[in-house]
C-alpha cells in the first residue's frame, strides 16, 4: 500500500463536496482507522476521485430498510457521518481497492449532490463539547479502574487501550471515540454515540458498557466455578 504523508488531520475544505460512502453496518469514529475494501464500480470511481482530491471520504450508515433503494442514491442515511482520511491504498489488478480511512472527525450533512455515480454532499463539522476538567478527571479513573481490573484487564492489554491514555496528542475526545469504535457491538449503538457531541454524556455511555460487560463476565465465570450439587436433582438412584 502507498501511504499519504502530512499532519494528523491536515486542513478540510468545508465549502466543497465530500464523497459520502453509504455501508449497512460500518460507523466512523474520529481517530479510529476502518479497512475498507471496495468492488462496486460506482464505488471505484470514488475512490479514485478521492485520491485524485482531498483524499477525503464521509461514511455514513444506511438506515432500516435500505435494502430495496441500496443500488440508487436515494437509499436513507443517517445524517451524521464519520469523515476520514484515506492513509494507504492499495489498487488491486481488477480495479478494486483496498484502503486505510482514518477518522478525523464528526460531521453533518447540510446537502446532498447526486450528479455523479456516487453521493457528495457539503457537511459542517461537529465540534466536541468538552466536559469541566473535573468531571473528564472522574470519568478517566473511573474507565482506567475497569480496564486495569479483572475481568476487563487481559482485553486491554492485548489490544494495548490502557496506553491510550498516556498518549499526549490524543484528546479525552478522542480516546473516547477509539474505545468505543472496539467496544461497542452493533453500527447502531456506535451511530449514536457518534451523534453526541457532549464529551461527559459519551464517557457516562462508555462507562456503563464496560460495567456491563463486566458484570456479566463476572456471572459467567460464577457459573463456571460453581461447584456442583451430588447427587443431580433428578437423579432417580
Amino acid at each position: 500500500m502507498s501511504q499519504q504523508g502530512g499532519s494528523q488531520n491536515g486542513s478540510i475544505d468545508w465549502t466543497q463536496w465530500v464523497p459520502i460512502f453509504p455501508l449497512p453496518n460500518a460507523v466512523l469514529m474520529p481517530r479510529h482507522i476502518l479497512p475498507l475494501h471496495v468492488f462496486e464500480p460506482r464505488y471505484r470511481v470514488m475512490t479514485q476521485d478521492a485520491l485524485t482530491s482531498g483524499r477525503l471520504i464521509g461514511i455514513a450508515l444506511l438506515k432500516p430498510g435500505y435494502e430495496t433503494k441500496y443500488h440508487t442514491l436515494e437509499a436513507e442515511i443517517h445524517s451524521v457521518v464519520g469523515v476520514g482520511r484515506i492513509r494507504r491504498e492499495e489498487r488491486l489488478p481488477d480495479g478494486r481497492y483496498n484502503f486505510l480511512l482514518q477518522g478525523l472527525t464528526r460531521a453533518r450533512i447540510l446537502d446532498e449532490n447526486h450528479k455523479l455515480q456516487y453521493r457528495r454532499a457539503r457537511l459542517e463539522p461537529i465540534a466536541p463539547q468538552p466536559a469541566p476538567c473535573e468531571v473528564e478527571l472522574n470519568y478517566r479513573m473511573n474507565l482506567k479502574r475497569l480496564l486495569s481490573s479483572p475481568p476487563l484487564r487481559e482485553l486491554a492489554v492485548q489490544a494495548n487501550w490502557l496506553g491510550l491514555f498516556d498518549c499526549p496528542d490524543l484528546s479525552f475526545s478522542d480516546l473516547l471515540d477509539v474505545l468505543a469504535a472496539a467496544v461497542f457491538p452493533c453500527s447502531e449503538e456506535k451511530q449514536t454515540f457518534l451523534e453526541e457531541p457532549r464529551v461527559a454524556k459519551r464517557a457516562q455511555c462508555l462507562c456503563a458498557m464496560l460495567e456491563m460487560y463486566r458484570e456479566q463476565a463476572h456471572l459467567l465465570c460464577d457459573k463456571s466455578t460453581r461447584a456442583r450439587s451430588w447427587p443431580p436433582i433428578n437423579c432417580e438412584n
